[in-house]
């Protein structure tokens, strides 16, 4: 059994998805306290050590306990979670008719640490902007990095993709099976 350090209920879908038997602690983190002018996939391993040393230092030193974050970047431009809907609206406007990429990272520590960084791009078509307007007022995309939900929203204008669709939902399931 594994512990997810997160309030994350899409990472806790996965996990139940994939059958690995997990109980969840939630963990709130303040992201805007790492800087955003590192390259992305730097940013995400930062952050995802920020959160696991503050969990430890709030919780003991526990096993099998596995850290996750995620940032979506168009270019290098990293997308964090939109404060707003006009903020929301900014995002998804650099997303569409564009290629952006979630990066994941994550930290399984057990008996030993694994520290991983993935990273899953997409090609979008050009948003609708009555579906736009939808999603907006909808709220779905509220604590979503870079406004993006790839299971719903942004998934039907996907026009190609590289990379582990479970990394763009926050945890790079392949990687973290073989691990475990």
């Amino acid at each position: 059994m594994i512990t997810l350090a997160s309030s994350s209920p899409t990472r806790a879908n996965l996990l139940k998805d994939a059958g690995i038997e997990f109980k969840q602690i939630s963990c709130s983190f303040d992201e805007s306290m790492v800087a955003k002018e590192l390259k992305p996939e730097i940013y995400v391993q930062n952050v995802v050590k920020a959160k696991k040393e503050q969990f430890l230092k709030a919780n003991g030193k526990l096993l099998n306990l596995l850290f996750a974050d995620s940032c979506v970047a168009c270019g290098d431009k990293i997308l964090g979670k939109a404060k707003d809907e006009n903020e929301a609206l900014a995002m998804l406007n650099l997303q569409s008719d564009n290629e952006c990429s979630v990066y994941t990272a994550m930290i399984f520590l057990g008996e030993f640490e694994l520290i991983n960084v993935s990273k899953i791009t997409y090609k979008f078509a050009k948003f609708s902007e009555q579906e736009l307007k939808s999603y907006l007022e909808s709220g779905e995309w509220r604590g979503k990095a870079g406004a993006m939900t790839i299971e719903n929203f942004n998934k039907k204008y996907i026009i190609s993709q590289h990379g582990e669709t479970s990394t763009a939902m926050g945890l790079n399931l392949k990687i973290l099976k073989a691990f475990l």
